[in-house]
């Protein structure tokens, strides 16, 4: 299917564009856009905050220039992020929308900064601020959605086209086709693939420069495996020659490289497998956030967990929290709290809660099941052997009784076990008595390292509270 797509639109690009051009004009295009909605939106919305509140318009000019510093601030901050750098072979919708929202704040930041330098953040009204981020914000998502609809809209008509690609496959690697297609939604942008041949090799190699050109291609992909890098070195010899990129991509690495950066080894540029968040500005912005959370969620909940602890003392006999060992961030060890929900004396060692459980008290159900037993862990979090999101701590005999069994099951030591996360938010929580349930929550619990976000760790947070998903099987 992916061979005949490719063959079908081969000659239709290239009787359709020629040498035609048009990324150039649709990014300037969208960028003026952007700029305009942008100081269109915070200078109307200067004028209805002042006619609502104060009945009148100050001097307009000043804020007409208010506005449009702003808006070629946020352009420039754009420019920079490289965020109309869009019409490439793959978009990233949801970083595309992320970024422009961030990069109009910044404008907001540095807005402010430049007035309070110079003495003139006294003109500027706080109420307009908050005014001019309710409306212009959402004008500048809408018309970034608008123009996103708008430019797909016309690639699928055929106005204009993106970039094209080459791709080169080396012996060794099976499937070439299925893996294009996982990776890529856009086959239409592969102008050719070549299987590379051992024996005539450097005849196809030269090849590729000439046609590369005829088919208005801007990269080459190379598909190769773990045996094959003296041919890999030579053909990057060949084709750095071509002004395009030539683009790696090892298969054996594909799942590591998910997670992987370019870091440095002394002067030397390396690959770096990371998971979590690795940086050091990561770290203090997820520790920071545990501990806002950690500490609000802490005194609001107070009367509560209070309530509950007196409830436990009143239902059955024994103490109010329940302490168990499980493995923390790099397999440390660490006292995980639990409100106590069984019987005291069946408490102590390790089998797994089943539905139904004659061992989980009357009160124990109700707390189960509301994810209240879980509300002791938040001083886990203030001490720092957990995190609010992250993968559940497991007991270290359920641990011990996987090992092995379940590849990679280890990795979700990387980061500190959390409150809830991303499998408890699917519905992949309470007993896993069989490997495939287990196996799932492992999944996504990987996932969830390796696309680790702030935003991600919001998004998790809200689904705990209010999705029915994460209240799901439990017992």
């Amino acid at each position: 299917m992916l061979e005949s797509i490719i063959s079908s639109t081969t000659r239709s690009r290239q009787e359709s564009y020629g040498s035609r051009e048009v990324r150039p004009a649709l990014a300037v295009t969208i960028a003026a856009c952007e700029i305009a909605a942008v100081a269109a939106s915070t200078y109307f919305a200067f004028i209805i905050y002042h006619l609502i509140v104060w009945g009148v318009v100050p001097a307009a000019i000043p804020y007409g220039w208010t506005c449009t510093g702003l808006s070629l601030m946020y352009g420039l901050i754009c420019l920079a992020d490289r965020q109309y750098d869009f019409l490439g072979a793959e978009w990233n919708q949801q970083a595309f929308l992320h970024r422009g929202a961030l990069a109009l704040a910044l404008a907001f930041v540095f807005l402010l900064t430049f007035m309070f330098m110079t003495g003139m953040v006294t003109v500027y009204s706080r109420g307009t601020l908050v005014a001019q981020l309710a409306l212009g914000l959402p004008v500048q998502i809408a018309v970034r959605v608008l123009s996103w609809r708008a430019v797909e809209a016309a690639r699928r008509r055929g106005y204009w086209t993106s970039p094209g690609i080459l791709v080169l496959v080396f012996p060794g690697v099976e499937k070439p086709m299925r893996l294009l297609e996982q990776l890529s939604s856009r086959q239409e942008e592969i102008r050719r693939i070549y299987y590379l041949d051992p024996e005539r090799s450097d005849a196809q190699l030269k090849a590729i420069p000439l046609e590369s050109r005829a088919l208005q291609c801007e990269s080459v992909l190379l598909l190769f495996g773990s045996d094959g890098m003296d041919a890999v070195t030579r053909a990057v010899d060949t084709l750095s020659e071509m002004p395009i990129k030539v683009q790696l991509l090892p298969i054996g690495l594909l799942d590591l490289m998910n997670c992987s950066r370019i870091g440095y080894y002394g002067r030397g540029r390396v690959f770096e497998i990371a998971s979590g968040p690795d940086w050091a500005m990561d770290r203090l912005l997820k520790r920071s956030f545990d501990l806002i959370v950690a500490y609000t969620a802490g005194l609001l909940l107070l009367p509560l967990m209070l309530t509950v602890g007196a409830l436990i003392k009143l239902d059955s006999p024994g103490p109010i929290l329940f302490r168990q060992v499980r493995h923390g961030y790099n397999n440390r060890r660490i006292n995980v709290l639990k409100f106590r929900t069984m019987i005291a004396d069946v408490e102590k060692g390790f089998r797994q809660t089943t539905r139904d459980d004659p061992r989980v008290t009357r009160l124990g159900r109700i707390l189960r099941r509301t994810n209240i037993d879980e509300l002791p862990q938040l001083v886990n979090v203030i001490r720092g052997d957990m995190s609010i999101i992250g993968p559940r701590p497991h007991a270290v005999l359920h641990n011990e009784m996987y090992d092995g069994q379940i590849a990679r099951m280890s990795r979700r030591h990387n980061v500190k076990p959390g409150i809830t996360g991303w499998a408890q938010v699917n519905g992949l929580r309470g007993e896993t008595d069989t490997l495939e349930k287990m196996r799932a929550r492992v999944e996504h619990d990987l996932y969830y390292i390796d696309n680790w976000s702030f935003w991600f760790d919001l998004k998790i947070l809200l689904m705990t509270i209010f999705s029915k998903k994460s209240y799901e099987n439990a017992c």
